[in-house]
């Protein structure tokens, strides 16, 4: 494996907010209107239950892996094979996330900012940022977050607050208008948002210090907030029906927002937000894609994740275009993101409590 300064966990918690926050508080939000309509807010505190229950999870495998790569101590307790297969179903995963990320992202910028740019020179610019920040590694990512996050937070309770006026909350109620049937539907686009927390075992090995218990909960708090934020702000900005009909809940809130009596637009703002998120969603998802295999060159590293990035260009916005995009999210990529966290985060939990393969007569432990 290619060594690297390693990320503190400050740094850590930081490319988590923007790795997995930018699911929660942007991607996820048309996905639950649709789904929930006004109830949609309810999902999230629905979903905090099992979202508690998977966060206890993480926490253990993360104690009895002990801070050893997922795939590594999969090999040294179950043998090659089952590590092989656990590591083309992750690599296969993180460039799902990646084009995910990208297709969104050219979509978005295509439909608001940039209607005239060629979608391909937009998309080879993020790409090559992406890719460059995957090359240097995870150092290089999670100094890039530290960076960036201080102000999209900032731009993200200004964006709250300045549209405090155009606010009612009282849209968010009466809940359970329909019964339980809206709430529970969205829920499972509600957990898959929130249970890409799983990531987290896929920086922690990076660390040079372990995630304790109350980090885990400080994100586990945090994400849930990045979800509940923009629903409850959509819903009581433009009423659950204009918000579920929106593509993007989350920027039309920057379209009102002004700043005193002589700025009316404030929207540009959102770019940074967006690309901030996207680029170290990106970079990451890259990257571990790569770490997966634990190449000793590092030409053999950046052949992988130049093969990743070149694919990445046509699927980037040439292969599928928006509706069916948006139907495959609803449909196929956000239940199918759940069902794969759930499965692997349970096979893990499993497997921690199974003694590892006997090897010259002694058993290896947990």
């Amino acid at each position: 494996m290619i060594k690297s300064p390693k990320p503190s966990i400050s740094q850590a918690i930081m490319m988590v907010m923007l790795t997995v926050g930018i699911t929660n508080h942007v991607f996820v939000i048309p996905a639950l209107m649709q789904a929930a309509k006004r109830d949609a807010w309810f999902s999230v505190i629905l979903s905090i239950l099992p979202f508690g229950i998977f966060t206890c999870l993480l926490i253990f495998i993360t104690n009895r892996t002990r801070s050893k790569s997922l795939h590594s101590w999969i090999s040294s307790r179950f043998g090659a094979f089952p590590s092989y297969l656990f590591r083309a179903v992750l690599t296969i995963y993180f460039f799902t996330i990646a084009w995910f990320t990208l297709f969104d992202t050219i979509t978005w910028t295509k439909n608001t900012f940039l209607p005239y740019t060629p979608t391909w020179a937009t998309l080879i610019v993020l790409l090559g940022l992406c890719l460059a920040g995957a090359t240097l590694g995870i150092k290089t990512i999670a100094v890039a977050s530290g960076l960036l996050l201080p102000l999209v937070v900032v731009l993200g309770f200004y964006v709250g607050i300045a549209n405090v006026e155009f606010k009612d909350y009282s849209l968010l109620f009466p809940i359970l208008e329909f019964g339980w049937g809206p709430p529970v539907k969205g829920m499972v686009y509600a957990c898959s948002g929130l249970f890409e927390f799983f990531l987290i075992l896929f920086i922690q090995p990076h660390l040079e210090k372990p995630l304790k218990k109350k980090h885990f909960v400080l994100l586990a708090v945090i994400i849930t907030g990045l979800t509940i934020g923009p629903l409850t702000g959509a819903i009581s900005e433009f009423n659950p029906y204009e918000a579920s009909l929106q593509r993007y809940p989350a920027y039309e809130e920057w379209r009102i927002a002004g700043f005193g009596k002589y700025i009316s637009q404030t929207d540009f703002f959102s770019i940074y937000q967006w690309l901030s998120g996207s680029a170290i969603r990106i970079s990451f998802a890259l990257f571990a894609a790569a770490d997966l295999w634990e190449f000793k060159k590092s030409k053999s590293r950046f052949i992988l994740l130049l093969v990743m990035a070149i694919a990445l260009i046509p699927l980037g916005n040439y292969v599928f275009n928006d509706v069916q995009f948006q139907f495959m999210i609803f449909h196929y990529i956000f239940p199918g993101n759940l069902m794969l966290m759930c499965g692997l985060t349970l096979l893990l939990a499993i497997a921690a409590l199974l003694p590892g393969r006997k090897k010259g007569g002694s058993t290896h432990g947990t």
